[in-house]
């Protein structure tokens, strides 16, 4: 029984640990992605610091506010979007972990429910051999007292 709550115990362990390490593989990829937007928007705004140096007229301010309005609007819908995604990626991970370590648990309990059976079974059959053989044993001593009166 011991054994089994000390398998229980490092299978706990283990599930939190591949939990954590999922997270913060997540969370790692997620900085990634981030850090390369921020770089985008970087270059972006070093572009757009250029291109608003070169205009010459109110056509021109218009058209560049334009284009940067539209690429702010992909850079936010672009960011939430990798959120979502990364989010997702993440929970799918942990329910694929979830499922398997349900999957051993499962087993687990069966292998449990299936020793105690053995046990259960082989510890009645003990008692009934047991009882078995008293029986036995006091019928004999109920005969040989009969023979000792009848002798006597």
């Amino acid at each position: 029984m011991q054994a089994q709550f000390l398998d229980l115990y490092r299978a706990s362990l283990k599930t939190a640990t591949e939990f954590m390490k999922t997270s913060l593989e997540q969370t790692e990829r997620f900085q990634q992605q981030q850090l390369q937007m921020v770089k985008s928007a970087l270059e972006e705004s070093s572009r757009s610091g250029n291109q608003a140096s070169e205009v010459k007229s109110l056509d021109d301010i218009v058209a560049l506010n334009s284009r940067l309005a539209g690429n702010q609007l992909e850079r936010v819908a672009e960011f939430w979007s990798n959120w979502w995604r990364v989010a997702g990626d993440a929970q799918k991970s942990m329910i694929d972990q979830m499922q398997s370590q349900l999957g051993q648990a499962k087993e687990r309990v069966r292998e449990g429910y299936s020793f105690t059976a053995r046990t259960s079974e082989e510890a009645a059959r003990l008692a009934a051999s047991q009882m078995a053989g008293a029986a036995s044993q006091i019928r004999e001593a109920e005969q040989q007292a009969k023979h000792q009166r009848k002798s006597a």
